[in-house]
């Protein structure tokens, strides 16, 4: 499974600060309490659609609960709002999954928004049944066009709501 999302950080360095730290922020009360924890990805995608590699494929990221351990994270510098994700990181995100998914067995693409639909499935795996949120990331209109250029793949979404 692949999970594109949106930093929500306004600029490539800003956002690899903020994943190269070991401890998440203390407003992420949640997170903060397990320790010796932070969010992660395996990919951050800059405003001009220049992929970077912050991890190994084969290494378990922090990015989506319930999903990580069958998942790969992509994260775009930006928002939904003041920053935008742009059409670069469209065909970016689109030939890093067509790259991934010629590597992988990946068969599930969705964005960070549609994983809660993804409870009740053999793939999601999370234990405590309180921990979960919502979130908007990377927007439905994002997903759109990267699935259109990905549509000879014939990944799955998640179930239908």
């Amino acid at each position: 499974m692949i999970v594109l999302h949106w930093t929500g950080i306004s600029s490539l360095q800003s956002a690899w600060n903020y994943f190269n730290r070991t401890r998440a922020e203390t407003a992420r009360a949640e997170l903060a309490a397990a320790g010796e924890v932070n969010v992660s990805a395996h990919f951050l995608v800059d405003r001009d659609g220049t992929i970077y590699r912050l991890m190994p494929e084969t290494w378990m990221a922090r990015h989506c609960i319930g999903l990580n351990h069958v998942a790969l994270g992509i994260e775009n510098v930006g928002d939904g709002e003041k920053l935008p994700l742009t059409p670069a990181q469209v065909q970016a995100d689109a030939a890093l999954v067509r790259y991934l998914a010629v590597k992988y067995p990946i068969t599930y693409l969705i964005g960070h928004m549609e994983y809660r639909r993804m409870e009740g499935t053999p793939l999601f795996l999370e234990l405590d049944p309180k921990y979960r949120n919502t979130k908007p990331d990377p927007g439905a209109g994002f997903m759109q066009k990267v699935r259109a250029l990905v549509a000879d793949l014939k990944l799955q979404g998640p179930p239908a709501p």
